[in-house]
This record gives structure tokens, sequence and C-alpha cells, in this order.
């Protein structure tokens, strides 16, 4: 019996969490009685803060940006004994494709090691060949490759397990944070700005589908805080819920996407957390690429500028997005 299992990443961000949640669920339920420890390397990560809430109970240790991995001394000196609050695991799996990470945890005592690094060349185990391989594929869609750690380590095929339970409290308060009617969501902010579709395109956006006899909510973070205004002067009759409450948790966004009829998002932490709401969002992407990093959900609609003829998120026009959004409306 799995009694223990070490998963090691080099840190995440609000995005590569959410895309990781799935994985985290699948984890649980492929070791139901393991303790699961996350150790985080070069960068913090974000399960120990924002989306804590979302792991609590399925990840029972977080040990958070220990910088480890990233030099020989780590190895050598086998710092990760002054870190881990145990020195030995029944499994271990590496997400990180790096060659220092790997020896350093080939070096903490363990029964099974999973590392996909150099095709799989360092694991003890490899995915087991579906029918009609004859090699293994390395997977575009980062939840892919994940889960092929968890199929070499359990030697069956596992399914990535979708779905958040949110508190009824935060259920109940969202639903008094929005009006009645047709509500859309719209999220004009992103990890970096150079994700984000213009300000002034989400402002147009939202007048053109008030005119439709829809309800607009703006989804801002701590850092658009600064738009409320500018959005609040452009768009006369639109909402800003996470504005009116002092629920701050994830719980709350994922509440009320929810409840919309309709989000409409840039790639970024925002739009992967409205995703996985399972509700129709409308992912807007420029210069990144989609297809490494869809958001997780069922009912995600891509709309990628490249498609378009060029990067930049400006190449999505309003006309575009609107066209889009009326599919939804009823």
């Amino acid at each position: 019996m799995t009694k223990s299992v070490l998963i090691f990443s080099h840190g995440e961000l609000i995005g590569d969490g959410m895309m990781k949640l799935p994985f985290i669920n699948a984890l649980n339920a492929a070791f139901p009685n393991a303790e699961i420890t996350w150790l985080s390397g070069r960068h913090p990560t974000i399960f120990a803060s924002a989306l804590a809430p979302l792991v609590q109970g399925k990840i029972h240790t977080i040990i958070n940006h220990t910088k480890l991995g990233d030099s020989l001394g780590d190895v050598l000196f086998r710092r990760w004994k002054s870190v881990l609050p145990k020195h030995s695991y029944d499994i271990i799996i590496n997400t990180d494709q790096h060659l220092l990470p790997n020896i350093m945890l080939k070096s903490i005592p363990h029964t099974m090691f999973i590392s996909a690094s150099l095709k799989w060349m360092l694991s003890d185990q490899k995915p087991p060949l579906t029918a009609g391989q004859t090699r293994y594929k390395k997977p575009i869609l980062l939840l892919n490759r994940l889960m092929d750690l968890l199929t070499a380590a359990t030697q069956k095929t596992v399914m990535p397990v979708f779905g958040i339970n949110i508190p009824p409290a935060i259920r109940e308060h969202a639903k008094s944070l929005l009006p009645h009617g047709t509500n859309v969501l719209l999220a004009p902010g992103a990890g970096g700005r150079f994700k984000c579709w213009p300000l002034r395109n989400f402002i147009d956006l939202g007048n053109r589908l008030i005119a439709d006899g829809i309800n607009v909510g703006y989804i801002l973070g701590p850092a658009e805080q600064e738009w409320q205004p500018i959005l609040a002067r452009g768009v006369k009759t639109a909402f800003f819920p996470l504005q009116e409450t002092t629920e701050k948790s994830v719980f709350m966004t994922i509440a009320l996407a929810r409840l919309a009829d309709l989000s409409i998002a840039n790639d970024g932490g925002v739009g992967h957390i409205m995703a996985s709401a399972d509700h129709p969002l409308i992912s807007m992407w420029g210069p990144t690429d989609p297809y490494k990093s869809t958001p997780n959900g069922a009912r995600v609609h891509v709309m990628y500028a490249r498609d378009y003829g060029a990067p930049a998120m400006d190449t999505l026009t309003v006309d575009m997005i609107y066209e889009q959004a009326k599919k939804y409306q009823k």
C-alpha cells in the first residue's frame, strides 16, 4: 500500500495551479490512503496561497519555494534533508524536465521514482503503450503530460478528475451579487499585460451586450483595481461583484462564473479559474499557445489571435467576440 507520495515542481502561478487541479484530484483517487507532499523549488507555489482552499485535504504538506533543484550543491550536500519533514517516500514524482532536480530527487530514499525527463530514462516505470502505439508520444497539453506520470506510477490509464465543490454559503452569497436576468462576466486582467485584450475593447463589448438587454459585470482582482473607475465611466450600468463583497477566496470567482450565462476572459489565471466552473467561457489568446495550456473546462471556446493573422491580442476584434457571445444568448 502506498503511504507517502512526494511531488516536485518548480512552482505554480494561478493558471498553472488551476491546470494541475485535475491531476491532484486523480492523484488522491489513485492513492487514497497516501500522504501527499508538494515540494516547490525555484518559484513559490500558488497552492500555498490563493489556491490553498482548493487543495485542502488533498495536498497534506506543502513545502514552498525551497529553491531546491537548481544547484549542484543540492545534489552533493543533500540539502533536501533540512527541508523535507521525512527522508523517505514510497513514490517520488518529478513534474520538472531538467536534469538536476532528477538527480537530487533520486538521492532521496524511495521505492519508486517517476519522471518523464530524458524520454523516461531516469524513471523506474514508463506509461504503458496504448493500442496502436509503437513508441511513446509526448502530449502537447500540460494536464495530459501530468496524467502520463500517474499512468506510469500505477501502470494503468488514469483519467483527470474534474469538479470543484463550492461551500454552500459562498454559493448563496454569489447569487446575491448577480442581478436578475442574463449575466455576462468580463475579466479584463491577466498576469502579464501583454496577454490582455485592450481595455477599450472590454468597454465597447460591455456596451454592446448591455444594448442587447444583458447585465454586464467585470471581474477585477487586486492588480486591476485601478481599472474600476475607468470601466464604470465607460459602461454606466456595469457591476463589479468582487468589489461588493469581503469574500475574496477563489471559490467566489468560480461560484460567480457558474451562475453567469457566459464569461469572457484573457489567457490568464482568472480565465483558468472561470473555466473550472464548467459554464460557457470565451477564452482569448494572442502571443501564447493555447494548445499547451488550454483552461480546464468542458465548455471553453478558445479564440486564438494567430488563427486570425497575427499574435497581438487586438487582432481579435470586438465584432469577433461579440458575434461569438451572441451564440450563448437565450
